[in-house]
């Protein structure tokens, strides 16, 4: 017996590979499931073996299939041998794979004439079966929910506003009244494939379990299969939204109770937990938390509390991460007083108001480990509720990638990172609501049945989490700040140049800002004075282009960065020709106070300076990396300001997006927190430093042009030659 699952996803294949082995051990079927992860890019030789398995199928579960190559290979397939299948079940799939569920005399098609209810009868199509009276409701639900798959069959696009949330309401209620709708005719195989619905809507192994022998004891008429007398339990039930922790013995449907939880494995009752300035948001995907191939979220999960901090874990609907964001990562309490709009506390963090309640977060920072829009999931994108919930609760949103479409060696060893899917629904979707941080922490092994962590990526995100709070509840006048102004074309004494921006007077205002904000800043007495200060000092004693803040001995420099050995494959040994004196590396800036003004190297390459820009391979200079490396272990600064449009790191040689610890920009950014100044007229090249440099944007506008005309001589020639003209003609 032969059931093919094709699918997209990574949190499948585990509790399919387990069903497999269950269900052959408790009713020797000889069972055999063939799954096929539709996410990933399958050669010829793979789609053989799919023909082959597809022909040979008895049912074909189709589930999460949305477009793409695979999906339009698969159509015709369906239909070269959809004759020898005995049901085919689509389940959250594009319209004309929808329209391919074949069950009995369920035919999606006709799905397009939407179900209703007449007096004492459930109308499909032109079939009519009669109602008893405690059929009623729960037809109407069949009716609800049956509507909404004709949607799907017609068009994923047709209600695109419309919320799924009063859909997966109707459906966890329906495992409990579909006993109660008439087996009969087509409302037999609507209420069969509902319930396969249920069993699949709650990725449970068991469920995974129940659902394909579910399919088989009603679609599979064989004679084995009457006599193993098949037991199928109920759809086991999950709460919609809960919070999970891999230490914890179960889910926590209420903040309170991870709470007293937290509290006690901290040891004792008043231990410092889940303060919100040290506290992660998680969100976390529901079909990876019940099916249990969850690894790569527990690996993340103990990374960031390896850091000191604390973390919840909340497992979202996808659909709308709001429900989850407001049930555990808001404190609501009562106004104090009439007439009063917001608490002492609320103000202090940003909290939103709602009638009768002042709101504050519990949380420091929300990541999604969701992927897809943070209000929509994967059928739409609510970007203004999304951006009207985030700005309310005034907390970074960052979104990494667990590689679930990909395996892990395709990602490491692809030039350019992430696959098209991959990049789409887990980088440029989550950009749209705001998400920054791309970072790649876990996804699946070659081989595996189920994602792993990337140990090193994890404690590398982990680092840098902890140092964006260290920057929001550190002293102002303890964090260390350092900007970086940019020098190009080189050898052209374009320091401080940069794409529609006056940069030395933004830097001195930018000082200004700083100091008054309570950072520990000395200004120079104008920009003038600040770009003399830079620019000249000890350069001329050094031959440099700017001040030399600090020399960096070459021993120094290979003790603190581990990557001299391949930068000297490229740049021979350290310290190199570039940016050097004697056996020093020169660090080129001015020190004032705790902010670091400092230059960025050029490229190194001064006839073709693009040339590293451009390259696959290769490696920055000694003295570009002894700068990164400088700020970090040195000089020992909180975060690192680029200013201006733009600078050479985001273009550094390594895979286009979803970097790897072998990547330059990567290397180079480290666990610095990155903020660019970056001109608003150019996303493109700003998405790169997002996406390359794992940079927060502050954009500038271009400042304002009108048409300069012509004047002096150049006006009197335009009248010559105007005249010329016309005395030739």
């Amino acid at each position: 017996m032969n059931v093919t699952v094709l699918y997209v996803g990574s949190s499948l294949l585990a509790p399919l590979r387990q069903a497999e082995a269950e269900i052959n051990s408790a009713y020797r079927l000889d069972l055999r499931i063939a799954a096929y992860n539709f996410g990933l890019s399958l050669t010829e030789s793979e789609w053989r073996e799919v023909e082959n398995d597809l022909k040979a199928a008895d049912v074909v579960f189709v589930i999460h299939v949305m477009d793409g190559e695979n999906a339009t290979r698969l159509l015709s397939s369906l239909e070269r041998y959809g004759e020898q299948h005995r049901a085919v079940v689509v389940i959250n799939c594009m319209p004309d794979l929808m329209r391919r569920t074949r069950m009995g005399q369920l035919d999606f098609g006709q799905l397009l004439r939407p179900l209703r209810t007449s007096g004492t009868e459930i109308v499909v199509g032109e079939e009519a079966a009669p109602l008893g009276k405690k059929a009623g409701r729960a037809s109407r639900l069949v009716v609800k929910v049956g509507s909404w798959m004709g949607d799907q069959a017609r068009s994923h696009r047709a209600n695109k506003s419309r919320s799924h949330t009063p859909y997966l309401k109707l459906v966890d209620r329906l495992p409990g009244l579909l006993r109660f709708v008439p087996a009969a005719g087509k409302l037999r195989d609507i209420k069969h494939y509902l319930y396969l619905f249920c069993y699949f809507l709650q990725p449970t192994p068991m469920n995974i379990r129940s659902m394909v022998l579910y399919a088989i004891k009603h679609y599979v008429r064989e004679e084995r299969v009457v006599k193993a007398a098949i037991d199928v339990p109920p759809p086991e039930r999950m709460p919609a939204v809960a919070i999970y922790h891999p230490d914890a013995p179960s889910l926590f449907e209420s903040f309170e109770a991870y709470r007293k939880w937290s509290e006690r494995r901290a040891g004792k009752q008043n231990a410092r937990v889940l303060v919100p300035e040290e506290t992660i948001g998680l969100l976390l995907m529901r079909p990876q938390i019940v099916s249990k191939t969850r690894l790569h979220y527990d690996g993340l999960i103990r990374a960031i509390e390896a850091e000191g901090l604390s973390v919840v874990p909340a497992i979202s609907t996808l659909m709308d991460n709001r429900e989850a964001c407001e049930k555990f990562f808001v404190e609501k309490e009562e106004k104090r007083g009439k007439g009063k709009k917001r608490t002492a506390k609320a103000e202090d963090d940003g909290g939103s108001i709602a009638d009768g309640f002042t709101s504050h977060s519990r949380v420091s920072q929300i990541v999604s480990l969701t992927g897809f829009s943070f209000v929509g999931g994967p059928a739409m994108n609510d970007s203004v509720a999304a951006a009207h919930f985030l700005h309310d609760l005034n907390r970074p949103f960052r979104s990494v990638v667990s590689l679930d479409v990909q395996t892990v060696e395709a990602w490491e060893q692809s030039g350019t990172g992430l696959n098209p899917v991959q990049a789409g629904m887990q980088i440029a979707i989550p950009e749209i609501d705001g998400a920054t941080e791309p970072f790649v922490y876990g996804g699946m092994p070659e081989g595996g049945v189920a994602p792993v962590p990337l140990e090193d990526r994890c404690r590398r995100l982990a680092r840098r989490l902890r140092r964006w709070n260290r920057l929001r509840n550190a002293p102002r006048s303890e964090l260390r700040l350092s900007l970086l102004a940019f020098c190009f074309p080189p050898n052209k004494g374009n320091i401080g140049t940069a794409a529609d921006l006056d940069v030395f007077p933004s830097v001195w205002e930018t000082l200004r800002r700083l100091q008054a904000d309570g950072y520990t800043v000395e200004v120079p007495d104008s920009p003038e004075v600040l770009r003399g200060m830079l620019l000249g000092g000890n350069s001329e004693r050094y031959g440099a282009t700017a001040n030399v803040a600090f020399r960096m001995p070459a021993d120094e420099y290979r003790r603190l960065c581990p990557y001299v050995d391949e930068i000297e494959k490229e740049w021979g040994s350290a310290p190199g020709q570039i940016n050097s004196f004697g056996g020093d590396l020169l660090i080129q800036g001015i020190m004032l106070g705790n902010v670091f003004l400092g230059v960025q190297p050029t490229f190194g390459y001064e006839g073709d300076p693009m040339r590293l820009l451009m390259a696959r391979s290769g490696a920055p200079h000694h003295g570009f990396m002894a700068l990164y490396t400088y700020l970090e272990k040195v000089f020992r600064a909180d975060a690192v300001v680029h200013v201006g449009t733009h600078g050479a790191l985001e273009f550094m040689p390594g895979k286009q997006v979803g970097l790897s610890g072998a990547c330059w920009p990567d290397r180079l950014i480290g666990e610095l927190p990155h903020i660019y100044i970056y001109s608003v007229n150019n996303p493109s090249e700003g998405t790169i430093a997002k996406r390359r440099s794992y940079a927060e944007l502050i954009s500038y506008l271009t400042p304002p042009i009108e048409n300069a005309g012509l004047y002096k001589n150049l006006a009197s020639l335009k009248e010559l030659l105007t005249a010329y003209r016309q005395t030739t003609d």
